[in-house]
């Protein structure tokens, strides 16, 4: 009886062993991947500006005026108005909704501002009426370096990325390795009307500043000079283009104290030379600064903020204490973040020191403009107005 149990176990384990070896006689690992485009149909972000009622704010990036209006751009969204009603006081009157912009400039009564790719010249002499008078089609997609353009492939279709697929396991006899057709059902044809919030589109890059009533906008490879009349857009070109385009993203371009600023994450370039030659450009070396101010003397001196210092050219650094923004106000540099902040330069036997003079522990904000003697703040619900006759006395106004 013994020996007719020990044949049978024997048996089983033979053929459990037999079984275990077909079982994975084919067995193989496979890791398949497939890319599929992603497209946008921008006819709906292309269509026509809403002049909507006010709404809070959220992700605003700049503020400006035309003396009668504050215009407080909301990151890929629109344009916050507010009417100046005296010297310490607007109100707000309504929203311009302008989808995915990123920079925007206004001159006397007239907007410019980017829509996705394209060029807005916008009539904002009655806000409530605005209304687009010229669009240049593509403006910020007109790059030499194929690596700052959005593929555009015509009838506002553009490619904005990619989705890749993943399929990894063990393909047996019994289980093959599957294959790409429910994917390629689901991404094979992948046209958005948005830009899906999970997907990171960086470009195209746009900024605009002015300097006595003249716009320069980055597009086409270089700075272009802009101006709106007789019904027409006009635009120049420099003689020179900036070869550091082709190396480092922009990341803004502003007008600060007469001097055109270009930022990039490897620093900045600053030109004071209004002209269509553009050849006596300087640049300065900084790892993602934020905002920049410049100091006139003999030579030029900058205190900058990057993501978390504010250095002076040289100098010692401090914390940047959440600061979003500088102003040179008579050489006393302005730092607004989770409160105000001021500092100046000063020339010590030991050389150039950054020196903080005052702090405003009840002064904080989002944004900052100098009207004249008067300080604007916004936040994401109000504007501030605050008297800056005296630095070392700034009053909040009623």
């Amino acid at each position: 009886m013994k020996k007719i149990l020990y044949i049978i176990l024997l048996s089983c384990l033979v053929a459990c062993e037999d079984q275990h070896q077909i079982s994975h006689r084919y067995a193989r690992q496979y890791y398949l991947h497939k890319v599929y485009p992603i497209w946008l149909d921008a006819s709906d972000i292309f269509a026509d500006i809403q002049v909507l009622p006010s709404i809070p704010h959220d992700e605003i990036f700049k503020m400006t005026s035309n003396g009668k209006y504050f215009f407080i751009g909301e990151k890929m969204k629109g344009i916050h108005v507010y009417e100046k009603t005296n010297e310490y006081s607007a109100s707000p009157i309504c929203f311009i909704e302008c989808k995915h912009i990123k920079a925007f400039e206004v001159v006397d009564n007239i907007l410019y501002c980017n829509n996705f790719v394209d060029l807005l010249v916008v009539d904002v002499e009655k806000p409530l009426q605005a209304n687009i008078m010229h669009r240049e089609k593509n403006f910020f997609n007109n790059y030499a370096n194929n690596n700052q353009n959005i593929d555009y492939y015509g009838d506002n279709i553009y490619l904005i990325g990619h989705k890749q697929v993943v399929l990894s396991g063990i393909e047996t006899d019994a289980l093959p390795a599957p294959d790409f057709s429910d994917y390629d059902l689901l991404y094979g044809n992948m046209i958005v009307k948005e830009i899906p919030d999970d997907l990171q589109v960086d470009k195209p890059y746009a900024g605009f500043a002015k300097h006595e009533g003249t716009v320069f906008t980055f597009g086409s490879n270089s700075i272009a000079v802009c101006s709106y009349a007789s019904g027409a857009l006009n635009i120049s070109q420099p003689e020179s283009t900036y070869w550091y385009y082709e190396y480092y993203p922009l990341l803004d371009l502003l007008c600060k104290d007469g001097i055109i600023f270009t930022i990039t994450n490897q620093g900045f370039m600053y030109e004071e030379h209004y002209s269509i030659n553009w050849q006596n450009v300087n640049y300065q070396y900084w790892n993602n600064p934020k905002d920049v101010v410049a100091l006139r003397g003999a030579t030029y001196r900058f205190v900058v903020l990057d993501e978390y210092s504010i250095t002076g050219t040289g100098t010692n650094a401090f914390s940047s204490l959440g600061a979003r923004s500088l102003i040179n106000v008579n050489n006393i540099i302005l730092a607004l973040g989770a409160q105000l902040t001021l500092y100046r330069l000063n020339l010590q036997n030991i050389g150039l020191v950054l020196e903080q003079i005052m702090q405003y522990p009840a002064i904080s904000g989002l944004l900052m403009l100098r009207d004249g003697n008067t300080l604007v703040i916004a936040n994401n619900q109000t504007l501030s107005f605050y008297d800056i006759t005296n630095l070392g006395n700034i009053k909040l106004m009623p």
